[in-house]
């Protein structure tokens, strides 16, 4: 069983702003060491900190430092949903990560054992990786436009609180003229993926622009109890004289049913994920250095499955192809009793107002075609159960996923939709 601590480099952590902060910045910091162990990592410690109201009162910055026993060592960072002055609707942020790992397992060809196997697709052998050093990093700016119209309509700081807080009409009618938050953004990026001992059969680095509509008419985004989130994302990465060019496209939807209470808990809800996606390049090539390549994103950009959010029973991308299709489905119960707060050392430290039991199941398949009855046989499945708990204004999320190959143990940010 292996376990994973790090920050969410896509996922902006936004900080819930209050009516007493609107005008006045007022700086809101938190803390938390923490200690795991890992085939990967071996023993690790590290640190997690936030401060809410970095320079605006809607403003966080984030950062964990992460180091271990066999040398390996991860550094991220984070500023988030900063409003530039004049531009009302329009929440801009930035990350990066920068990694350095002594040992860790990829799903790359290079195994002698597996001559003729590619790892990563539907139908390759749990064994069928590499174990190297590597450097990893990866950098983002986020320019989100909150569109003025419903719930966005009096500008990005207000959208930020309907997001956090709640809306009594959103959920109730799917029209994003009159309900919930729309939004259009521009996300430039650069990843890379440097093996030490190992040479993929594609480019170790991925630079480009993510764009992004979103339709959010949940009446909560850290606690959805009603509504849906609706996404549509084509990333592009026009290549350079090194690499292919390519291009790929994703949806996906969010639903949320609200079961009510009962004597033993305060909330209970059903909430629903689907996710497709696709790489339209995948079969047309191009000449680079005089070579002729296929214009396919490299595995850690591309359309994968594994990890925090889809398929949590499997390693972080353990399947990858040129198309897939991801559902999960959650009970989510939130109980009358909560000792949280009232524990010693933490309760007094930390502000902790909810937790949330979980319990899922996961199941998708990636294939080398877009063929939706390819996509819908032989699926993968994982189940799995956790707990969340709010710490100073941000989820945690702590769950533990199986499936046929693996069982996992991790420890995350963010509700995973």
């Amino acid at each position: 069983m292996s376990m994973l601590l790090v920050a969410g480099f896509q996922n902006a952590l936004a900080a819930e702003p209050s009516a007493n902060k609107q005008n006045a910045v007022q700086n809101d910091a938190a803390g938390v060491p923490f200690l795991f162990s890992s085939e990967d990592w071996g023993t690790a410690f590290g640190g997690a900190g936030i401060i809410k109201g970095a320079g605006q009162p809607q403003a966080s910055l984030f950062g964990t430092v992460i180091a271990s026993s066999n040398g390996s060592a991860l550094i991220y960072t984070g500023l988030h949903d900063v409003i530039i002055p004049g531009l009302e609707q329009m929440l801009v942020s930035v990350n990066a990560l920068y990694g350095n790992y002594t040992q860790s397992s990829y799903y790359l060809p290079g195994n002698p054992n597996f001559n003729g196997e590619h790892p990563g697709n539907n139908d390759s052998s749990k064994e069928n990786f590499i174990t190297t050093s590597s450097v990893e990093q990866r950098y983002a700016a986020r320019f989100k436009y909150i569109l003025p119209i419903a719930e966005g309509q009096d500008g990005a700081l207000a959208s930020l609180k309907q997001a956090s807080l709640g809306n009594a009409s959103a959920g109730r009618v799917w029209n994003p003229l009159t309900s919930g938050i729309s939004s259009f953004e521009v996300q430039p990026f650069y990843e890379s993926q440097e093996l030490d001992d190992f040479s993929p059969d594609s480019a170790d680095r991925a630079a480009g622009i993510k764009f992004i509509l979103d339709y959010d008419n949940r009446n909560s985004n850290q606690l959805p109890t009603r509504g849906s989130h609706t996404t549509f994302t084509y990333t592009k990465d026009w290549g350079s004289e090194n690499r292919a060019d390519w291009a790929t496209w994703e949806f996906e939807f969010s639903k949320f049913i609200d079961l009510g209470s009962n004597e033993y808990l305060d909330q209970q809800v059903i909430a629903f994920n689907a996710w497709i996606a696709d790489t339209p390049t995948w079969n047309d090539t191009t000449h680079v250095n005089g070579v002729e390549e296929y214009k396919r994103p490299p595995s850690f950009a591309g359309v994968s499955l594994g990890g925090w959010d889809k398929l949590r029973g499997y390693n972080t991308d353990r399947f990858y192809g040129r198309s897939a299709v991801s559902y999960s489905l959650e009970f989510r119960a939130i109980p009358h009793w909560q000792p949280l707060e009232d524990l010693p050392i933490i309760g007094p430290l930390y502000d902790i107002p909810w937790w949330q039991w979980t319990l899922f199941v996961d199941a998708g398949r990636v294939a080398d075609d877009f063929d939706l009855g390819e996509l819908h046989s032989d699926m993968k499945f994982s189940v799995g159960g956790g707990i969340r708990f709010k710490v100073e204004g941000v989820t945690v999320r702590t769950e533990i996923a199986s499936s046929k190959e693996d069982n996992q143990l991790r420890i995350f940010i963010n509700q995973p939709f």
